[in-house]
């Protein structure tokens, strides 16, 4: 019987699937999940935060520039498999397609390759298991958008426009821990939504969807977008938040790459991290930036609130 082979093991999905489009034009070349935070690109601090956590191998699906995440993969010696998609399935897709390998896992736990937190995943697993729920969203009520409504309990009675009225509403951090007995839920070799998804799941088993409130003590952001991006920087750099152990502030809010070449004529003002193989010329200042591997910041350039990388500069308001 299927059930009475099951391991106790943990899975962890990394769903690095996505185009970046918001961060284009630097998601032309580089894939979201390889872009660095603080040198570190932000697949290596997913993948290691969830070796922490328990998880005995690791899942990542892959569509725009896949054979570059797996290059930056490669050089990490993790229990990790890739699932190239040849047509973007969605989250509920991607899924859907590593589910054949994720049947005999204990519990498995899902986390958006663009999210960084210092989530402890311990206690929400073990929120997880003594609710018996098959799906259990990781909520807070900052930080990602407010679109899950969620009772009292614990229960997650609407997502979006769905729902009860009095509920209280909460954001999804891109993480959550499920159990195997929802992969059916999950589409195969087709495209497919996780909010449709996990919808028809509440719907064929009240209950089964619950929230675990992360609140107030979670630090979480996102790098999606050039704003948010700098703005985890600037938390890091300048506020010293501590989001995960490879994410440590160092003591001034400066963070450059030993192999980066920075004038010494140069200023910076706010925060400034500098990836290696950067060259930054004489007589430049540059305020609340990231500067990229391969960019070069040239003599006399002012700069504020950007990121600059090989082919330009991407300033934010």
């Amino acid at each position: 019987m299927r059930g009475s082979s099951k391991r106790p093991e943990i899975a962890g999905v990394i769903l690095a699937a996505g185009e970046g489009r918001r961060m284009r034009p630097l998601t032309e070349y580089r894939p979201k999940p390889c872009l660095p935070v603080l040198g570190r690109p932000v697949l290596e601090i997913i993948a290691e935060k969830l070796l922490r956590s328990g998880v005995s191998s690791l899942h990542c699906n892959l569509f725009h520039l896949g054979e570059l995440v797996k290059a930056c993969a490669a050089e990490r010696d993790w229990p990790i498999r890739f699932y190239h998609e040849e047509e973007l399935l969605g989250t509920a897709g991607g899924i859907g397609n590593m589910s054949s390998d994720l049947g005999d896992y204990g519990t498995i736990i899902l986390h958006n390759a663009d999210i960084v937190s210092d989530l402890d995943f311990e206690p929400v697993i073990d929120f997880h298991r003594k609710r018996g729920s098959l799906f259990t969203m990781v909520l807070a009520d900052s930080g990602p958008p407010a679109s899950v409504q969620c009772a009292p309990e614990g229960e997650v009675t609407g997502i979006g426009d769905e729902g009860r009225r009095g509920a209280v509403k909460l954001g999804y951090t891109g993480t959550a821990v499920f159990d195997p007995a929802a992969l059916p839920f999950f589409p195969r070799d087709e495209p497919g939504g996780l909010v449709d998804c996990l919808l028809e799941m509440m719907r064929s088993r009240p209950g089964s969807v619950i929230g675990y409130d992360a609140s107030p003590e979670l630090r979480w952001d996102e790098i999606g977008s050039p704003v948010s991006y700098l703005r985890l920087h600037r938390r890091i750099l300048a506020a010293k938040e501590r989001f995960d152990p490879l994410l440590e502030p160092p003591p001034l809010s400066l963070d450059v790459a030993g192999n980066a070449r920075i004038d010494p004529s140069a200023e910076w003002r706010g925060f400034l991290s500098v990836e290696g193989g950067a060259v930054i010329e004489s007589d430049t200042l540059l305020e609340e930036c990231v500067v990229l591997d391969g960019a070069r910041v040239g003599r006399g350039e002012r700069h504020e609130r950007s990121i600059i990388h090989r082919d330009g500069v991407i300033k934010t308001d």
